[in-house]
C-alpha cells in the first residue's frame, strides 16, 4: 500500500502536481496558500435511509481554490455518495449540515423494488417508475460502467431488464455533476 509522501502515515487521496498526499497534508497545503483553515469535523456519520435501514458514511473536507468540497461516502462497495460545495468562507460546521441534510434526501427515495416470483425466482422492478443513480468504474467488464443506485451496484443488463417492463415508453437520461442534487419535477 502506498502512503502519503509527505507524512509517510496516511494512505494517499489526492495527487497534487507529482506529489501523492492524504486529505490532512492537501489540506494543510492549501491552509497556507489559501488562508483557510480545515475546521474540526466528524470522520464518520450513521445515518438512516427511508426505509429506516442504516448507513456508515465516511466524511472528508477538502480545501480547494474553488471552494470547500465536503464528501460523505458509504463505506460498502457500490454504497451512496454525496458532495457539497461550499464558498471559503462558509461556516464549515453549517456545510457539514447541510451535508448530512442532502445525504438523508438523497437516500429518502428507493428506485429499486426488489421482489420474489411466487416460484421463488427474485426480481428487480423500478419503485416509482423512475431511476436515479450514479455511473462507476466496472472492473469487470472495461467500456461498460456499473450504475450504482440505492447503495448497490447494478450492471446494465439488469438495469435493461428492469427498464424492459416500459418496452415502447420513452426514457430520459439526464447527467448530473456530483455536487448537484436529483430533484424531480413536482418536488421543484
Amino acid at each position: 500500500m502506498a502512503s502519503c509522501q509527505v507524512c509517510e502515515s496516511e494512505e494517499p487521496y489526492i495527487h497534487f502536481g507529482e506529489e501523492h498526499l492524504c486529505l490532512n497534508c492537501f489540506n494543510g497545503k492549501m491552509t497556507e496558500e489559501l488562508g483557510v483553515e480545515a475546521e474540526s469535523y466528524p470522520e464518520e456519520v450513521v445515518l438512516r435511509d427511508g426505509e429506516g435501514k442504516s448507513h456508515r458514511f465516511r466524511l472528508r473536507k477538502r480545501l480547494d481554490p474553488i471552494g470547500i468540497i465536503m464528501e460523505a461516502e458509504e463505506l460498502t462497495a457500490g454504497g451512496y455518495q454525496f458532495t457539497l460545495h461550499g464558498e471559503l468562507g462558509a461556516d464549515q460546521g453549517e456545510l457539514l449540515l447541510q451535508l448530512i441534510a442532502k445525504t438523508e434526501r438523497g437516500m429518502r427515495e428507493k428506485y429499486v423494488k426488489q421482489g420474489r416470483f411466487p416460484k421463488g425466482q427474485p426480481y428487480s422492478t423500478l419503485q416509482n417508475d423512475r431511476l436515479a443513480g450514479r455511473i462507476e468504474w466496472n472492473p469487470s467488464e472495461e467500456g461498460v460502467p456499473l450504475l450504482a443506485v440505492d447503495g448497490e451496484s447494478y450492471r446494465w443488463g439488469e438495469i435493461g431488464r428492469m427498464l424492459m417492463t416500459y418496452e415502447g415508453f420513452t426514457v430520459k437520461i439526464e447527467t448530473l455533476d456530483p455536487s448537484e442534487e436529483v430533484i424531480w419535477e413536482e418536488e421543484e
